[in-house]
């Protein structure tokens, strides 16, 4: 118990400041619907977090910010866990649950350019920074003769290294950038046509103990059961290719005209010179992990597995 006999939640998250943003997003929501308790925001240091030079892709990907959360859940530090829904693997283990999934901000990827220059006005053998294989590939599909230059660290150090002349440009999530309260950097709005984002990207996911009744039935008050099904979908495609955020792939699956959720899907090589991609939809929210599933299948027949096999 803990002031005015209020039980307390406590809820873990990343020490990055997006990710606290984030955080501190979701513990006001679950303060106005549940006034009853108190919620108490902890920082849980991640390996992902604590290695700011080595590739994502090279560290494991997937998972590198997640497991000691998972961690603290399991040893009852934290009752439920704030993450960036494209952070998750496709699969979480038994013991664990996505108690919520809020309302999504934006999915976009976005250009940050030293030049103000559009990524089609930037010169031949611009060094353009990204972290993200999917970004990496969309990129040199549209611009090949760009130069991609590996970047870790957080946002903040992503655009001082910009400013300093690191590099040319950068290619982030809108959605960090809005959080961060950074829009107007933004030099261009990629077309999700172009840069399809990855699974996840602008989701949230709010994660328990499955046996943890009062914390999951709390973190169900701040769920929203569209944005819920679009993610299934986009897990469950993962999930069917056997791959996480390490590899080339983008998926995004929404509701439109009210009642149909739509789903469009890519996977392309690591240099961009291949890519298959496919389209489904259904009007059943019941449908939506199966949705991503007859995606994963389109790719698939359409050479998807040599893709993302060929390493090139």
């Amino acid at each position: 118990m803990t002031d005015r006999g209020r039980q307390l939640i406590r809820v873990g998250a990343r020490g990055s400041k997006l990710s606290l943003a984030q955080a501190t997003w979701v513990v006001n929501r679950l303060a106005e619907v549940s006034p009853d308790y108190q919620f108490d925001l902890q920082v849980i240091k991640t390996s992902g977090d604590a290695d700011q030079r080595t590739p994502l892709a090279a560290m494991g990907g997937t998972g590198v910010f997640v497991k000691e959360l998972e961690r603290a859940l399991t040893e009852g530090e934290i009752d439920l866990a704030v993450h960036s829904a494209k952070d998750l693997p496709a699969t979480l283990s038994e013991e664990f649950c996505l108690a919520a999934v809020p309302q999504r901000a934006l999915v976009e990827d976005v250009l940050i350019s030293r030049s103000g220059k559009k990524l089609l006005g930037l010169p031949e053998g611009a060094k353009i920074a990204t972290g993200s294989p999917r970004r990496r590939a969309q990129m040199r599909k549209l611009r090949p003769d760009l130069v991609a230059v590996e970047v870790r660290g957080n946002v903040d150090t992503r655009l001082r290294k910009l400013g300093e002349g690191d590099f040319d440009a950068i290619i982030l999530a809108r959605a960090g950038l809005v959080r961060l309260g950074l829009e107007d950097r933004i030099t261009e709005i990629l077309s999700t046509a172009d840069f399809l984002p990855t699974p996840g990207q602008g989701a949230l996911a709010v994660e328990a103990l499955l046996k943890n009744d009062r914390a999951v039935s709390i973190a169900r008050e701040i769920s929203n059961l569209r944005f819920e099904a679009a993610l299934a979908a986009e897990r469950s495609l993962l999930k069917a290719l056997q791959a996480g955020c390490s590899l080339p792939i983008g998926g995004w699956a929404r509701w439109v005209d009210g009642n149909k959720l739509i789903m469009d899907a890519v996977v392309l090589s690591l240099n961009g010179s291949m890519s298959v991609d496919a389209h489904s939809e259904t009007d059943r929210i019941s449908e939506a992990p199966s949705l991503g599933e007859q995606i994963a299948e389109k790719l698939m027949q359409q050479g998807a597995g040599e893709i993302l096999n060929d390493g090139t």
